[in-house]
C-alpha cells in the first residue's frame, strides 16, 4: 500500500517537472522548491479533516490528477469497516469516486474525457481481510491511525490547448469535504488554488 502511493504521488509529480520544463532554470527552480514544500505538507500536515489535496498535471493530450483526502471526508470515519452500515458507506464512496467525469468538469472546447481512475485506501485493505476473515495481531493499532483515500484520475483532451477551466464537484458529492488545496501545471502555466463549496472553480 505505501509503496503504491508513494509510486502514483511520485508519478504525478514527475509529469508536473516534465511539463514545466519550458520555464526558465530560475522559474523551474523555484517551483522545485514549491513541490517540495507541498510534499512536506501533504507527508505531514495534510491529514486535517475537512481539507484535501489534489494535484493536476497536463502531458500533451493528457491530463493527470491526483486527489488526497482523510476518509472521513469522503467515508464519514476511518476505522476499519465493520458493520454492514460501514460496508456500504465505503462501496458507496468508491462508487462515487470512479465517477472523476463528473467530479472534475473541464471547460466543453478542450473536449476532456475520463480514461482511467484508480481509488486506493487502507479501509479497502481492511475490508478485503475482514471478508476473508484474516485478522492480524496489528489491526487494532491500524483502527487507531489516521486512514487516507487516494484517487488518481487520467482524462484524455481532443484539444488541451483550449483547456482554461475546471469545475470541481466534490464538495457536492461528499459534504464532509470542506477545503481543496490545488496545484496545477497547464501548458506552461502553474499555479495553486484553494477552492471551498461557494468556489469550486479553477482558471487556468
Amino acid at each position: 500500500m505505501q509503496f503504491k502511493k508513494k509510486f502514483l504521488t511520485a508519478s504525478i509529480f514527475t509529469t508536473m517537472l516534465l511539463v514545466s520544463s519550458a520555464i526558465s532554470a530560475e522559474d523551474k527552480h523555484g517551483h522545485e522548491h514549491e513541490h517540495e514544500h507541498q510534499e512536506q505538507y501533504r507527508q505531514h500536515d495534510s491529514h486535517v479533516h475537512g481539507i484535501a489535496a489534489l494535484n493536476m498535471a497536463q502531458d500533451g493530450n493528457e491530463v493527470h490528477i491526483e486527489l488526497e483526502s482523510p476518509a472521513a471526508n469522503v467515508v464519514g470515519f476511518e476505522h476499519a469497516p465493520s458493520s454492514e452500515a460501514d460496508h456500504a458507506a465505503l462501496d458507496k464512496a468508491v462508487a462515487m469516486l470512479k465517477e472523476g467525469d463528473k467530479l472534475f468538469e473541464f471547460n466543453e472546447s478542450a473536449g476532456c474525457s475520463l480514461e482511467k481512475a484508480h481509488i486506493e485506501s487502507a479501509l479497502l485493505e481492511e475490508k478485503h481481510e475482514e471478508h476473508g476473515h484474516e485478522k492480524h495481531g496489528h489491526d487494532e493499532h491500524e483502527e487507531e491511525t489516521h486512514s487516507d483515500v487516494e484517487a488518481v484520475y487520467h482524462f484524455e483532451c481532443a484539444k488541451p490547448g483550449k483547456l482554461s477551466q475546471l469545475t470541481v464537484e466534490l464538495f457536492e458529492a461528499f459534504p464532509g469535504m470542506e477545503k481543496l488545496n490545488v496545484q496545477y501545471v497547464i501548458e506552461s502555466r502553474q499555479g495553486a488554488s484553494e477552492l471551498t463549496s461557494n468556489s469550486n472553480v479553477i482558471k487556468f
